[in-house]
């Protein structure tokens, strides 16, 4: 029995060898599957000021909107109009506009969104009480016309060239009537068809929003939670990827985006931005009534300098119309007062009666659309022309309530643009735009703003938008500075998300993170 036995033990222990003389010559262990995570962490620097799609224009509101609302139409990563709420439209001609809606899309009460409430939401944006910011998106529209539950015709008093582009903004948003009503407005509630729900909202820390089961779009969004945290310095922002601690971060610093470029432990996704960096005159205010003292200050101003110091090169100059529209655009520098001259300049001031030059507040904040850094480097340039210009830094609700207010002489702002010009110059240089805090009226630029968007030949608009462009130039109710580059920031482990120009995180739906 003894020598059974360690035979038995010596066979046992020859099989293990050999099993491992297996493995050493190349069988290998399968490695764990990785792990999707269920919730996705956004790290932004500045908080929402409200979550009404109608009311709010600051682009911290409109990043959570993203994922809250629908329109009938939006934007794709490459800028180009695709159907949301809607599933297809008719143009039978220039004046009428059929959309077709998807069937089954419901609003985050239960309640199925139809076409009654596309035509409540177009009318409360077109509704002055409202002060809709997207009103003179849409200002041509002459009836809404509800042709059954799913089909919506849209009938213009003149053709509108962007209408459909229009449409794709977040300000024309479908809501439902019943929460508007029961609560006064969205700045609080959120009632969407969006991919996301808003569970929690902790002012000036963080809000989290929660995967919409009921989704229209099949297979998303891909992850179960989405949560913001507030966080207003940019290098806090960056190591947060680097810990894990967010997955997603906006980041808009230069110098941070080049120190995040230079770290192989993070991704940097950038792309030419259609939003524009401005400098603003109130142009009802002395001394910025007198057109000649707002051309002596544009012709104070170096944009190559403004974004070497306040975007370390990470943007591109630009004219009235974005830089990254390239169709549209001109250069500044080939437009009048596109370039700095101080002799001119010191000349103009002594026209207006400031030989001596003059002094002035320039509103600003901290946070990076509240443009302090770029409003320091103005305060230095206006120096060479003997113009002192005091900074007027406040914090960021200050701020937006000076804005809406025209509570400012001179003010930094960075405004959202569009590929399409007339959207992104309407509403805002036209004398009865939305949100022309200029307080800017001219016959000439009205004129010509309601004829380009009319005008459905596209060399016709051409024409009329390149005089648009010498216009403002010339009359300078503001100084057009430059397009900041659209950065995000993310860690390897996020995959799917995809970055749109116009600073829409609307692929966040498509994210997922590897863990």
């Amino acid at each position: 029995m003894k020598k059974r036995n360690l035979f038995l033990v010596c066979a046992v222990a020859l099989l293990v060898f050999a099993m491992s003389s297996a493995f050493a010559a190349g069988v290998k262990e399968e490695a764990p599957a990785a792990q999707k995570s269920s919730t996705l962490t956004i790290g932004v620097s500045q908080e929402a000021v409200g979550l009404d799609p109608h009311i709010v224009t600051a682009f911290s509101s409109m990043r959570r909107i993203d994922l809250l609302y629908n329109r009938l139409v939006r934007l794709n990563e490459n800028m180009e109009v695709v159907p949301d709420l809607a599933e297809s439209w008719e143009i039978p001609d220039n004046l009428t506009y059929i959309f077709h809606l998807k069937k089954g899309v419901k609003f985050h009460n239960g309640r199925e969104m139809v076409a009654d409430d596309v035509k409540y939401s177009l009318e409360r944006v077109l509704d002055p009480t409202t002060a809709a910011p997207g009103r003179s998106y849409i200002a041509t529209i002459d009836t809404i016309e509800v042709m059954d539950d799913y089909t919506v015709k849209i009938t213009l008093s003149s053709p509108l060239a962007s209408l459909l582009d229009a449409l794709t903004s977040n300000n024309i948003s479908i809501v439902p009537r019943e929460v508007v009503e029961e609560n006064g407005n969205l700045q609080r509630v959120v009632c969407g068809t969006g991919p996301y729900m808003l569970e929690e909202w902790v002012v000036d820390n963080s809000m989290t929003l929660v995967k919409n089961p009921e989704y229209f779009e099949p297979g998303l969004p891909k992850t179960e939670k989405v949560i913001y945290r507030v966080i207003p310095e940019e290098a806090s922002l960056l190591a947060g990827i680097k810990s894990g601690n967010l997955d997603i971060a906006t980041i808009n610093d230069g110098a941070t985006i080049r120190q995040a470029s230079a770290d192989k432990s993070v991704v940097v996704k950038s792309k030419p931005g259609m939003n524009v960096r401005v400098f603003s005159f109130n142009n009802q205010k002395a001394p910025f009534d007198d057109i000649r003292v707002r051309q002596a200050i544009a012709l104070a101003i170096d944009r190559s300098e403004i974004l070497t110091m306040a975007e370390y090169g990470m943007g591109a100059a630009t004219g009235p119309i974005p830089i990254s529209a390239k169709y549209w655009a001109i250069p500044p520098e080939q437009l009048p007062l596109g370039k700095t001259d101080y002799a001119k300049a010191k000349q103009l001031l002594a026209d207006a009666g400031y030989p001596n030059g003059l002094s002035f507040d320039i509103v600003c904040s901290s946070t990076y659309e509240g443009g302090l850094a770029v409003a320091q480097v103005i305060q230095d340039q206006l120096k060479n022309i003997g113009v002192t210009a005091n900074l007027d830094v406040v914090e960021w609700g200050n701020y937006i309530d000076r804005w809406v207010k025209r509570d400012f002489s001179t003010m930094v702002e960075l405004r959202g643009g569009s590929s399409e010009p007339d959207r992104f110059l309407y509403r805002s240089l036209h004398s009865t735009g939305g949100v022309n805090n200029f307080m800017y009226a001219d016959k000439e630029t009205d004129r010509l703003l309601d004829l380009g968007r009319e005008q459905t030949v596209v060399a016709e608009r051409k024409a009329t938008y390149d005089k648009v462009q010498e216009v403002l130039a010339t009359n300078v109710p503001l100084v057009f500075l430059y397009s900041p580059n659209e950065n995000q920031v993310t860690s390897p482990a996020v995959e799917g998300f995809k970055l749109v120009g116009n600073g829409s995180l609307f692929y966040v739906t498509h994210a997922e993170v590897t863990k």
